[in-house]
């Protein structure tokens, strides 16, 4: 018994993804890009001009990562709020990046050489609006 407690104590040693909880990792790579998936359907599908025709227009940016499954995502960048004549500071309104909160897979490295990811989430702008600037007493209430 002993022997078989210190051989298992050596494999987890060995194989330090094994010794991993769950929750940081996926079954299988089928599993977690299901699951990405079905999270990706549920996002709105925006008209291709949207970001130029917008009040609050914006540009899109490759927001690259070869250890994320996506490894490439468009990320919105605003434009400048000084230079959108649509937009007007001096009418007392602002720029304001929409962010969403989306999952992708991480690869983990400690199971090198086998494939394993794991879902994190990462804070992906994906528009901008033109809203009316916050008063100071707007700001001050939170």
């Amino acid at each position: 018994m002993q022997q078989l407690c210190i051989f298992l104590l050596c494999l987890l040693i060995l194989h330090q993804c094994v010794a991993m909880p769950l929750s940081n990792q996926c079954v299988g790579e089928t599993l977690c890009t299901y699951t990405l998936k079905d999270n990706y359907k549920e996002m709105p599908i925006l008209p291709g001009d949207i970001n130029t025709r917008s009040l609050a227009a914006w540009d899109y940016q490759d927001k690259i990562d070869l250890n994320r499954e996506p490894q490439v995502i468009r990320e919105a960048r605003c434009q400048d709020s000084h230079s959108s004549e649509r937009c007007n500071i001096a009418l007392g309104r602002e720029i304001i990046p929409v962010t969403l909160r989306m999952p992708v897979l991480r690869k983990n490295s400690a199971c090198f050489p086998l494939p394993s990811y794991y879902v994190e989430f990462e804070d992906i702008t994906v528009a901008c609006i033109c809203a009316s600037a916050r008063t100071l007493e707007e700001i001050a209430q939170g």
